[in-house]
């Protein structure tokens, strides 16, 4: 026979279970609907990142429940509403949901939530502008998948290591878990790599570094320089170039960006401080030189002509400075000196000039652009001619000055 305390206490409970069920039903249209919840709240994670899955009864706050789980994998406690995921994996990935049991009662299943966890990203960084002018400022963007989910970002400098054939990376000033996916360099006048990363959560989850990307400074007024033999931009295929690196320096290697966007590292034939080429179509690319200390030199352009029949324009590797005089030429491979020839300046027809060769006797900045030449009706590749300022004239005026001002002292003690 059952006590009557205890029969008050059931009957009591009873209906505390019963006005939580109508109210629940009254308030959300089912009795007791769970829900599955993420913390964080992304569906999409990666490998190795953690993420807590969570069973929430609406309407049954005040009850004792157990729970049960779709995924069965799960493996979790039946007293227990959460399950956390600890570095995370590719399995992990498919659906959850759960609903609560009070003894003889069942919730109804949760709404599906879908996980999905994919490997480590690594983000796209990239650059602009990609080649230096003076005063520019340069800015990198930071792209990762995802991007509204709560990343914040890194910025590195990539410092060239030749013993491991590879880079270091240096955190760049103010670069640390910043909130806005760009970066802003000002100031910068010479070659450099640069690399990001993203990280999210807490703990905070990173990515892997992102490929390192390149900003190229064509001045050669730096601690290290590439010179070019023969000096132009264009060559025939099966030319033997050689690209030399110059400065304090006993360690180098000679760095590629090739057309289709593939960074090497090594040149095939390298003989001290020079590299030498036996040019195919697959060395159109942005060449310099990185030192054993970590200095960039200035980069060149090198264009190879896959038309054996065709023209190459003669043009400098390296800017030519304001004021001083430049001579481009129009060449085949089995004849140097053309005449009628057809000079281009961004498309432009300059001249048609018997002596083909086009000549610039004091270079100023409106001569800076793409020039191309045309023979017997075949065209050149086109190549960029860069004009550098020349500070000179500045200084000189200077001089001037001071020597007037003297004068005029002079001058005037006299009177």
């Amino acid at each position: 026979m059952c006590h009557p305390i205890r029969l008050v206490y059931l009957v009591f409970d009873r209906l505390i279970f019963l006005i939580i069920s109508v109210n629940s039903f009254e308030t959300v249209g089912k009795p007791f609907q769970p829900t599955v919840t993420l913390q964080p709240s992304w569906t999409q994670i990666y490998s190795g990142e953690t993420v807590t899955v969570r069973c929430e009864i609406q309407g049954g706050e005040g009850a004792q429940w157990t729970y049960e789980w779709r995924a069965a994998k799960l493996n979790t406690p039946p007293t227990s509403n959460e399950h956390r995921i600890i570095r995370a994996t590719e399995s992990d990935s498919g659906g959850y949901s759960c609903r609560g049991r009070r003894d003889n009662f069942f919730s109804e299943w949760s709404d599906i939530i879908t996980l999905t966890v994919s490997y480590k990203p690594r983000p796209v960084l990239t650059v602009s502008p990609s080649w230096l002018s003076p005063g520019a400022s340069v800015t990198l963007n930071c792209e990762v998948e995802h991007p509204s989910a709560g990343w914040s970002f890194y910025w590195y400098k990539a410092v060239p290591d030749l013993s491991e054939k590879s880079s270091s990376y240096e955190l760049l000033p103010d670069g640390s878990g910043t909130a806005q996916d760009s970066y802003i360099i000002h100031g910068q006048t010479h070659t450099a790599g640069y690399v990001c990363r993203a990280g999210r959560g807490d703990p905070e989850y990173h990515t892997d570094h992102s490929q390192p990307k390149f900003v190229w400074s064509a001045d050669v007024h730096s601690a290290a320089s590439l010179t070019v033999s023969p000096d132009r931009v264009q060559h025939f295929t099966s030319d033997s170039v050689s690209l030399t690196c110059e400065g304090n320096f006993t360690e180098w290697r000679v760095r590629k960006f090739s057309e289709d966007g593939r960074l090497y590292s090594d040149c095939r034939r390298m003989t001290g401080s020079t590299c030498n080429i036996n040019t195919s179509k697959s060395d159109t690319a942005v060449y310099w030189c990185e030192s054993g200390s970590g200095e960039f030199s200035s980069a060149v352009n090198i264009t190879v002509q896959n038309d054996g029949n065709g023209p190459i324009l003669v043009s400098p590797v390296h800017p030519v400075t304001e004021g001083a005089s430049v001579s481009l030429s129009c060449s085949l491979r089995t004849q140097k000196i053309l005449s009628n020839v057809f000079f281009y300046h961004n498309d432009k027809l300059l001249q048609n000039d018997t002596r083909g060769e086009l000549k610039i006797s004091a270079v100023s900045k409106s001569d800076e652009g793409f020039y191309k030449c045309q023979y017997s009706g075949r065209e050149s590749a086109q190549s960029w001619m860069s004009v550098k300022g020349d500070y000179s004239p500045v200084c000189c005026k200077c001089v001037l000055l001071f020597k007037d001002l003297v004068f005029s002292s002079i001058i005037g003690s006299l009177f």
